[in-house]
């Protein structure tokens, strides 16, 4: 019944959510979001250089976390960067109900980079979000029935957060710029 409620969460509110699905690259994009796991208690460094790398290129970042525990583990209760949520933040069948991601969902964003590479491993609350957040292009790893993603990376042929992350600059970076895309294709012919 759980599940039930879980699909059904997730189908009503992308009923209501019309997307207007556009690629953007980072010369283009004003507002990204980023989702990510808290593993063992550790923000992922990775979200701290994305961050700070949107930061400098003038585009707006929000970021929200989801840490699988009652509470937020000490070392992360001073972190201001990042938005973090816990169990206790879930309802009854694991939708969110935190201020801050209700705050993030309102957002509107040109890209939503989803930092979760593991379907075994892939928690509900975090899906909910990616797949009902009001973003133009969603990027992800996890390929899962009905993921949300205009833009797959595949998270298999690299085996780290960092090395996926590499591959996500990558593709924005190359996005709507013709003379990167035939640069990129010149290399691959090459290999």
């Amino acid at each position: 019944m759980r599940n039930w409620f879980r699909k059904y969460a997730i189908v009503s509110r992308k009923k209501r959510l019309v997307r207007n699905k556009q690629f953007y690259s980072f010369d283009t994009a004003k507002t990204v979001g980023v989702t990510f796991k808290v593993e063992e208690g550790v923000v992922p460094p990775e979200v701290f250089s994305m961050r700070n790398f949107l930061l400098k290129r003038k585009i707006r970042c929000s970021t929200i976390g989801y840490c699988d525990s009652k509470t937020l583990p000490d070392e992360l209760k001073n972190i201001s960067s990042v938005e973090l949520f816990t169990r206790t933040d879930l309802n009854w069948y694991g939708r969110p109900v935190a201020e801050n991601v209700n705050k993030f969902l309102q957002g509107s964003y040109d890209i939503v980079i989803d930092f979760c590479r593991e379907a075994e491993k892939y928690p509900y609350p975090l899906k909910y979000i990616v797949s009902t957040v009001q973003a133009s292009m969603i990027i992800g790893g996890v390929l899962y029935p009905r993921c949300p993603y205009d833009l797959i990376v595949d998270a298999q042929q690299v085996c780290d957060t960092s090395g996926y992350i590499e591959q996500v600059r990558h593709y924005i970076s190359i996005i709507n710029r013709p003379q990167a895309m035939q640069e990129a294709g010149e290399q691959s012919i090459a290999s």
